[in-house]
């Protein structure tokens, strides 16, 4: 399978990418998930999102967020996998890609 991984700020996302990660986001953590939170907290702004891309379907996305917005260290939040795309081992490069992306841009974490 080959996949678009994609790396970009808030302010880079466009409006149909956006809408792809609050609709997964809420197909997972809210309908299967049935977690109560507000999803929409204010850190998508201040984060930069990773997302896999097959064609023009999300399959997979990270919330990489910088020191100080969570916790004082860089973190990574609202890991996702499509419920389509689950068992394919995404979620493995999904987070490796995200550690990667955080040493790279933060090496001192």
């Amino acid at each position: 399978m080959q996949l678009n991984w994609i790396y970009k700020s808030f302010d880079e996302l466009t409006t149909s990418e956006l809408y792809a990660i609050l609709q997964l986001r809420s197909e997972v953590f809210v309908v299967e998930q049935n977690c109560v939170y507000l999803d929409v907290d204010g850190k998508d702004k201040k984060s930069f999102h990773l997302m896999a891309w097959q064609g023009d379907e999300l399959v997979a996305y990270t919330r990489l967020v910088p020191p100080g917005v969570s916790f004082s260290e860089a973190s990574i939040g609202r890991v996702i996998t499509s419920p389509k795309f689950r068992g394919l081992g995404i979620g493995i490069t999904l987070l490796e890609k995200s550690i990667a992306h955080i040493l790279e841009t933060r090496p001192s974490q």
